[in-house]
C-alpha cells in the first residue's frame, strides 16, 4: 500500500507534468506527500560563486553579496514550496476531502544522494521521478549520469518515472535540425 510519496521538485517546465502526478496519486490513494527542492548549482536561478582576486577587501565584499544573494536564492525556493504545498493541499474540491497531507523541505548538495536520504529517512513508500523522454544517443549519454538513474539504483522504495508527454511538433522540429546539422557538418 502506498501510504507516503516523495517527489523533488523544481522551477522547470518538466517538473510541472511530475507534479501533478504525483498530487493525482496521492489523492487518489490518500497518501502523504513530502515536496523536496534542492538548491542546486544548476538551476539557472542559483547566485555565481565569486572569483578570487588578489585583494582582500574585494573578495570580501564579493563574499558578502554572494551570501546575500544565496539567501534570496534560499528564500525564493521556501516561497515555492509554500506556494506548491498549498497548490497541493488545495488543488481540487476534493484534495482535503482526499486527506492529502503534504509537507516540504528544502537542502542542498547532490540530488540523488539528497533525494534518496530523504526519502528513506521520511520512510516512503514510491518516490517520483522525472524524464526528459530523450531517445536514441542523447538518452544513453545523458542516461547514464542523470539524478533519474541514480534514484532508481540507489532508492530504499519503489520509483515510478514519469515521462512528459510528447509533443510531436517540436520533435519533429528537433529531428529536422538534427539531421541538417549531420548533413551540413559531413
Amino acid at each position: 500500500m502506498i501510504n507516503k510519496i516523495f517527489i523533488a521538485v523544481d522551477r522547470s517546465r518538466h517538473n510541472r507534468f511530475v507534479f501533478d502526478t504525483a498530487v493525482s496519486l496521492a489523492q487518489t490513494t490518500r497518501a502523504d506527500l513530502m515536496l523536496l527542492h534542492i538548491l542546486s548549482r544548476k538551476e539557472p536561478e542559483h547566485p555565481t560563486v565569486p572569483t578570487y582576486t588578489h585583494y582582500p577587501i574585494v573578495e570580501e565584499i564579493n563574499y558578502e553579496r554572494y551570501q546575500q544573494e544565496y539567501a534570496k536564492y534560499e528564500q525564493h525556493g521556501i516561497e515555492f514550496l509554500e506556494n506548491i504545498t498549498k497548490e497541493a493541499m488545495s488543488s481540487t474540491s476534493s484534495a482535503i476531502a482526499a486527506g492529502v497531507s503534504t509537507e516540504f523541505t528544502q537542502l542542498a548538495g547532490n540530488r540523488g544522494r539528497m533525494i534518496c536520504e530523504l526519502a528513506n529517512n521520511w520512510s516512503a513508500d514510491l518516490i517520483l521521478v522525472g524524464s526528459r523522454g530523450l531517445k536514441g544517443l542523447k538518452e544513453i549519454f545523458l542516461f547514464l549520469g542523470s539524478v533519474s538513474n541514480y534514484v532508481t539504483h540507489h532508492a530504499p522504495c519503489s520509483v515510478l518515472i514519469v515521462r512528459q508527454p510528447v509533443d510531436l511538433k517540436s520533435a519533429q522540429t528537433s529531428i529536422e535540425t538534427e539531421k541538417n546539422q549531420l548533413l551540413t557538418s559531413k
